[in-house]
């Protein structure tokens, strides 16, 4: 029966531990250069490791001799390729490339000038090119060390500072342990380094972990299942009998197959939780560009409405000024002008109050748009004489037109609480819209009210037998300013595409309602005004 010492177990532990960890880390990830060399540096750790359990377990000179190779190639081998690891992880791999080379180097050359000179302590004693090996160990490590603190303190990512801190920790464990595996096989003492080295290696696997570092339920599993099943199979080799061998290998294989299902399924559940993280915070970052946008997007508004506000007012003062010095020149105040020039000063005057109502129009829309208070609502407002008034100013225009336009009302007084000025000018803008569209027929304005009823309403409704409108185009009518604009470019009819706007506008600072309704193109329009009485 084989009889395994405490050490020669912890030796095969060892080289379990990393082999298993390298290739979780390999292939838990993104097949990367940093895990691929990991994973190196993990096979060679498992390869010193495993030399070590053979020189102690090998009962001839010869099998002891050629472990003792492969014992030295991964003792040299681990410092390189543990430096290109760290490399690898700070990115500097392309800016250090010389030290890349130099490491390699060092490691080939003092594996060819050391392995003819190599003895077995306890068979013939050491050669004195041995103790290069101590020094070239500690250099490399000792730049490892260096490129890690150096990184670290430099790193403004804090997942980057912690993790190559942890690999800083777990390097400690491995230079210690590495020492104590070295010397003892001077001085005769029982070594103790290759536990120090499991360390290590879980440390540093679990800081190179891809994404997972955090994940301290995966990892715990993890090593748990690794360690019942390398603890299950060593039981095997002391089965005191037949019987007892193959119930230790029956539990192996159900511990085996369960732990195999174990880990599948705590991944699982971590990959679930990681795509989770990864949706919250992708949705938190397209939160805040959202958020960004918005606030740029209100300010660039604000910009614009005070721009729109400032230009307004300083078109506002001369176009005054222009009608002001129009009226005077009509009036005679400067002599009398010939009829030529009266004419052509009358155009002008018409055409500046256009202007003006232009600019008014611009200006209220404007406040509307800053949702600044532009009406001033009094009680007792009559909306019958307010209708006369317009079916008065704009009957020339229908005349010229060729059209009617009536004013059907019930006599009486029909009272609105109503800021007078802004209601006529939403009125108008609709009426002007009605009479405008209208080419033959007619346009008319009626007047209902219910007064019996609780919170009565009066109705106005505007009829004409004009072009009529698009189906697609009424649920837009009384869109934003601008875009009436852009809607009004594509017609080749007259207008600014800007008094339906306004009139909804000042229509519902009144509490009130406006809509229209239209069978189609060439079938006339009616628009419905509610207000209520008061």
């Amino acid at each position: 029966m084989i009889t395994l010492t405490l050490f020669q177990i912890s030796s095969l532990i060892t080289a379990a531990v990393s082999l298993f960890l390298g290739l979780l880390v390999y292939f838990s990830g993104e097949k990367t250069k940093l895990n691929f060399s990991w994973l190196l540096t993990s096979i060679f750790i498992a390869l010193w490791s495993i030399g070590l359990f053979a020189v102690v377990f090998s009962s001839s000179i010869t099998s002891t001799w050629l472990w003792q190779y492969v014992l030295a190639l991964g003792a040299i081998c681990i410092p390189i390729l543990f430096l290109n690891f760290i490399l690898y992880l700070t990115k500097k791999e392309k800016k250090l490339v010389t030290l890349q080379v130099f490491s390699l180097v060092a490691g080939t050359a003092l594996i060819i000038l050391n392995f003819p000179e190599f003895k077995i302590s306890y068979l013939a004693g050491y050669e004195k090119s041995y103790f290069v090996f101590p020094f070239y160990f500690t250099i490399f490590m000792a730049i490892s060390a260096f490129v890690i603190m150096r990184e670290s303190r430099l790193a403004k990512d804090p997942y980057q500072k912690k993790q190559l801190m942890y690999i800083l920790f777990a390097q400690i464990f491995g230079i210690i342990g590495g020492f104590i595996n070295f010397f003892p096989q001077l001085f005769n003492i029982y070594p103790f380094g290759n536990y120090l080295i499991i360390l290590y290696v879980v440390f540093v696997s679990y800081a190179a972990f891809p994404q997972r570092f955090f994940d301290i339920k995966v990892i715990a599993v993890e090593l748990f299942t690794f360690a019942l099943w390398v603890l299950l199979s060593i039981k095997i080799f002391f089965s005191a009998s037949l019987l007892d061998l193959v119930l230790n290998i029956a539990v192996f294989i159900f511990v085996l197959l369960f732990g195999l299902i174990l880990i599948k399924n705590v991944l699982k559940e971590s990959r679930q939780r990681e795509k989770m993280e990864k949706m919250a915070m992708q949705i938190k970052k397209a939160y805040e560009v959202e958020k960004k946008a918005n606030e740029e997007l209100a300010a660039l508004d604000n910009i614009k409405n005070q721009f729109l506000m400032t230009i307004q007012h300083h078109l506002k003062t001369p176009l005054t000024s222009m009608r002001g010095y129009a009226d005077l020149l009509l009036e005679g105040a400067f002599g009398k002008m010939p009829l030529k020039i009266e004419e052509v000063v009358k155009k002008f005057e018409i055409s500046t109050t256009k202007l003006i109502k232009m600019v008014n129009d611009f200006l209220d829309i404007t406040q509307f748009q800053l949702g600044k208070k532009t009406v001033s609502l009094k009680e007792g407002v009559d909306l019958s004489l307010i209708l006369e008034e317009i079916v008065k100013d704009i009957e020339l225009q229908a005349r010229g037109k060729g059209i009617y336009l009536k004013l059907e009302k019930p006599k009486g007084q029909y009272l609105v609480k109503a800021d007078e000025l802004k209601l006529k000018a939403a009125l108008v803008n609709v009426f002007d819209n009605a009479v405008k569209y209208t080419e033959q027929g007619g346009v008319t304005i009626m007047l209902n009210s219910k007064f019996q009823i609780p919170n009565s309403k009066i109705l106005i409704t505007v009829k004409d037998t004009g072009r009529g409108i698009a189906e697609e185009r009424l649920p837009k009518l009384f869109d934003s300013a601008f875009e009436r604009v852009e809607a009004v470019k594509k017609d080749s009819s007259q207008g600014r595409g800007l008094g339906l706007y306004l009139a909804s506008q000042i229509v519902r600072a009144h509490n009130g309602r406006i809509w229209v309704e239209s069978e189609g193109e060439g079938k006339g329009s009616t628009f419905y005004i509610e207000l209520p009485a008061g």
